[in-house]
């Protein structure tokens, strides 16, 4: 898929017909073999956009969940960060898996945003906000070609991502943080996505995610319901 306007790093690119066959030769029939298992498991549908990323080396421990869940594509949006060459930046953090990801590189927001829905894809970001949905909850084995959107690590998706999103979600937690990382939340969000597509599990309902049955105004009630240990560390808390 062409992306106009947008710089491509493509995995095992090879200047010229004479150096690709050499380098096939070279290849090993075990090596070949373990890439030729690969590539037919690559989903090659999704993709993840990671948006106004500032620390080269979060995106590239993103690139590794990317690899490890068979996620080929990323999209690198630059607005207001600047921009990295993903091939260059983090290969060590990335378990240098970066070699074998394709990167598709935007500078712009609405440029790629326009980019990605002529492509295709359907946009699910992450984002703490009262209107997002508990990702477990969306059948992700439903959509077509969905795109898993991360912001930057401080400010989140930006607004322009948000209004232009198709589905804004959140992932359950339940302790102190209101987030996770940016890694954290690449890897738990494909995992989901792997679960449902490639191991047919279905998604959750609402009933089931920890949170949503009440809030902070039953405070009382809450602690009244808790067993001796719990309690107990709740005391600890409220002592801090």
């Amino acid at each position: 898929m062409a992306f106009q306007g947008c710089w491509l790093y493509a995995a095992g690119a090879l200047p010229g017909r004479g150096l690709l066959s050499m380098h096939a030769a070279m290849v090993t029939e075990r090596r070949k073999a373990k890439l030729t298992r690969i590539a037919a498991l690559r989903d090659l549908a999704a993709a993840v956009v990671l948006e106004d990323i500032h620390d080269p080396h979060n995106a590239a421990a993103s690139f590794r969940s990317c690899d490890a869940f068979g996620i080929q594509t990323v999209h690198l949006i630059f607005e207001q960060e600047k921009p990295f060459n993903p091939r260059r930046e983090g290969k060590k953090t990335s378990g240098h898996t970066n070699k074998w990801l394709d990167f598709h590189i935007h500078h712009g927001t609405d440029k790629a945003i326009r980019a990605l829905k002529e492509a295709g894809y359907t946009l699910i970001a992450t984002r703490v906000d009262p209107a997002a949905k508990p990702l477990p909850t969306l059948d992700l084995s439903a959509i077509e070609r969905p795109a898993f959107v991360f912001g930057n690590e401080h400010r989140g998706i930006s607004e322009t991502m948000a209004q232009a999103a198709d589905h804004l979600v959140w992932l359950p937690m339940v302790g102190m943080a209101e987030s996770f990382n940016l890694s954290v939340s690449v890897a738990l969000t494909l995992a989901e996505y792997f679960g449902q597509k490639r191991l047919g599990r279905a998604p959750v309902p609402e009933a089931r995610i920890p949170g949503l049955q009440g809030d902070l105004t039953d405070t009382a009630e809450t602690a009244a319901a808790l067993d001796a240990a719990h309690a107990a560390l709740l005391a600890r808390w409220l002592e801090k």
